[in-house]
């Protein structure tokens, strides 16, 4: 009987003690998909950049992928973009699906060096290489 306080006592401290981070990732997530709810609900039916920054902001954090993933793709929808393929491709990344990203990541890249030749695509090229390497592995 006294075993069997301890391990009652025992638990419940560990449940005592676990709690507080639980807590406080799910408060970062909430308060990252809140944001981003907010950015998408509260921009203009063709504000691109907004919902591709709303899909970012999930993916980033690696929350609310599924609704991310609608975002990014109206984005696209409105206007195609460097921005827009961009947050495509680190989609997939967090996806594990690397030949989409490599895919999208090109394509920003192409349309970044249309407006400016001379851009720095050192991040982006980073990315693709980085997509590489995991699809090999």
């Amino acid at each position: 009987m006294k075993n069997l306080m301890k391990v009652g006592a025992t638990y419940a401290l560990c449940l005592m003690l676990l709690v507080p981070f639980t807590t406080s990732a799910t408060d970062k997530i909430d308060k990252t998909t809140e944001k981003a709810r907010e950015l998408a609900s509260s921009c203009s039916p063709d504000d691109w950049q907004a919902f591709a920054k709303a899909a970012g902001m999930c993916i980033n954090k690696e929350v609310n992928l599924t609704e991310a993933k609608g975002w990014f793709e109206k984005s696209l929808s409105i206007n195609e973009s460097a921005l827009g393929h961009e947050v495509a491709g680190d989609y997939y990344m967090v996806s594990k699906l690397y030949s989409e990203a490599v895919s999208h990541y090109v394509k920003s890249m192409k349309m970044i060096k249309e407006k400016d030749n001379a851009a720095d695509l050192g991040e982006l090229q980073a990315k693709v290489e980085e997509a590489v390497i995991q699809s090999k592995s």
